[in-house]
């Protein structure tokens, strides 16, 4: 057996038993249910908000955002994306085989087989626009000394400035296991010049997105980034 495969089968285990307890609360703590939801996407009846998920375990995911109904991820070391379109480019699009872009993105500290920087395909989707970016939806666990059970984030559509869309947090609700009222947080509107949306320019054909885990380069991205999560760092 070579180190090459002794390694691969020792990160495997590691992960394996990282997942399997990574959902056994820590102590001392109980959990956040959290929601966070768009709530005036009736009032932009032309835009369609798209939900775009990645993580260590199933490459991708993007499903249509609902008014008023809580942002998921899949699974709570996943990272979740907002992008957006108009209703009627949404018609040509196909959320279960999304097409994706490429780019190369170099890997901090890391060198391939022969002393040279390494680099990562980041893939993005095609066709859409960036509105948010790490979005966190799961509440996960607090610790006792913290009161917090429940916590509601409401994002709310301000309309179009400098040619872009604009989201914001329009209000957040936090309750309490103390006894303490419920506190209501609201937020005022960003100014906006509404200028209209500009598109992005048509590419060529994008890059299909491969099969999940079996692109080397974003496999070991995905790991590093699990680890890097584990430990409380941003990938």
């Amino acid at each position: 057996m070579t180190k090459n495969m002794i390694l691969i089968i020792a990160v495997i285990g590691i992960l394996m038993i990282n997942f399997a307890s990574a959902d056994v609360p820590p102590e001392n703590s109980h959990p956040l249910s959290r929601c966070v939801k768009f709530v005036n996407l009736n009032n932009f009846s032309d835009v369609v908000l798209i939900g775009y998920y990645t993580g260590p375990t199933i490459g991708w995911g993007a499903y249509q955002i609902e008014n008023d109904k809580c942002l998921d991820k899949g699974y709570k070391f996943n990272t979740l994306y907002i992008y957006w379109t108009t209703k009627e480019k949404f018609h040509s699009i196909n959320l279960v085989d999304l097409k994706l872009v490429s780019k190369k993105v170099a890997l901090n500290g890391a060198n391939d087989d022969k002393g040279n920087q390494a680099y990562i395909d980041v893939y993005s989707p095609a066709y859409l626009i960036l509105l948010l970016e790490n979005i966190e939806p799961y509440g996960g666990y607090v610790n006792e000394n913290n009161p917090l059970i429940n916590e509601t984030i409401e994002y709310s559509i301000a309309g179009y400035s400098d040619g872009k869309l604009v989201a914001y947090i329009s209000k957040k609700t936090s309750e309490y296991n103390n006894g303490q009222s419920e506190k209501l947080e609201t937020f005022e509107k960003p100014n906006i010049n509404n200028q209209e949306p500009v598109y992005p320019t048509p590419t060529p054909e994008p890059t299909q997105n491969p099969e999940p885990l079996q692109v080397k380069k974003g496999f070991w991205n995905s790991i590093s980034c699990f680890f890097k999560k584990l430990f409380g760092r941003s990938c």
